[in-house]
């Protein structure tokens, strides 16, 4: 009994399967999380993204219509692609400093937007006579997996950009 004891411990076949027994899970739940931050970056990118380029596209113009403004905020909800763009809010607004530097809106268009706090700009951002266009994006991500991550994560950015072809962008109907 005791020769085969030290047969069985000198025995070398199988270590390999057993070290990967023994290594696989770890390696498993790394790879998931991975996965998982990398789809959370991917999201906030896409959020940021959105916001930036619907304040850029509504700057470059003298005047939008709302229909102009309709498709802006639609082409933008293909921008989150490749996640399911259903909790996507979207608001584009002008805000514009009178000669007192006191800040008003002028306008505002929204895509499934539910906050109700008002667009606004950074406290000295606007110097009086000048104007900005903000877009505020929310987005509700959902994890792939759900293991390390709470079940449901908001981003929220906002996007700021001056008219580049005139002091305003004026809305017309």
């Amino acid at each position: 009994m005791i020769s085969f004891l030290r047969r069985a411990a000198e025995d070398r076949q199988g270590a390999a399967a057993l070290e990967f027994a023994l290594i696989f899970p770890v390696l498993f739940v790394l790879h998931i999380a991975a996965v998982e931050a990398l789809g959370v970056y991917q999201a906030q990118r896409n959020v940021a993204h959105i916001a930036s380029a619907m304040a850029d596209i509504t700057a470059q113009n003298r005047s939008v219509s709302t229909e102009e403004l309709d498709d802006i905020l639609l082409a933008s909800v293909s921008m989150i692609h490749p996640f399911p763009n259903v909790d996507l809010q979207q608001r584009v607004s002008s805000l514009s400093a009178n000669g007192s530097g006191s800040v008003s809106t002028d306008w505002t268009v929204k895509k499934a937007y539910s906050g109700v706090s008002a667009p606004s700009v950074p406290s000295g951002y606007l110097k009086p006579n000048e104007s900005v266009i903000v877009t505020d994006v929310v987005y509700d991500y959902r994890p792939t997996f759900g293991l390390f991550l709470p079940a449901t994560i908001r981003f929220t950015r906002h996007a700021y950009v001056r008219p580049r072809l005139s002091v305003k962008v004026d809305k017309v109907p």
